[in-house]
C-alpha cells in the first residue's frame, strides 16, 4: 500500500521520524515498523490467487506504459518518470530495474 507521497507507509514513517530528530524515538519507530510488517503479512494472507493475478497484470500494464513513455521521450529520467506516473522515485526505480532485468532497457539508466 502506498502513502500520500506515493511511497510505502513504513518509509514515510521513517522519514518523518528522522526529519524531526529531536522527537526521534528508535523504540517507537521499531514498534511502528513491526506493526506495518504484521499488517502487510496479514493482508497477503487474504490475497487470493485471483487478486495476485490482478496485481501482476496491473504491474505489467504500468511497466508497459513506462516503457512506451521512455521510447517516446528517448531518455530515461527517474524524476520525470515518477512525476509522469505519479509514483515515488523508488517505485519508478523498481519498474526500471524490472525493465532492465527483462532486457527491454539497458541497465546503465542509473
Amino acid at each position: 500500500m502506498m502513502g500520500p507521497k506515493g511511497e510505502m507507509p513504513m518509509m514515510g514513517m521513517m522519514r518523518k521520524m528522522m526529519e524531526s530528530a529531536e522527537d526521534f524515538n528508535p523504540m517507537e519507530m521499531c514498534k511502528e515498523m513491526a506493526s506495518s510488517v504484521a499488517k502487510a503479512s496479514e493482508m497477503s494472507f487474504y490475497a487470493t490467487p485471483e487478486i495476485r493475478s490482478m496485481f501482476e497484470e496491473w504491474l505489467e500494464s504500468v511497466e508497459d506504459e513506462i516503457f512506451d513513455y521512455i521510447r517516446i521521450e528517448g531518455e530515461i529520467n527517474l524524476q520525470k518518470i515518477a512525476g509522469r506516473f505519479k509514483i515515488s522515485e523508488s517505485a519508478a526505480q523498481f519498474f526500471l530495474n524490472h525493465l532492465a532485468a527483462s532486457g527491454k532497457i539497458k541497465p546503465e539508466f542509473r
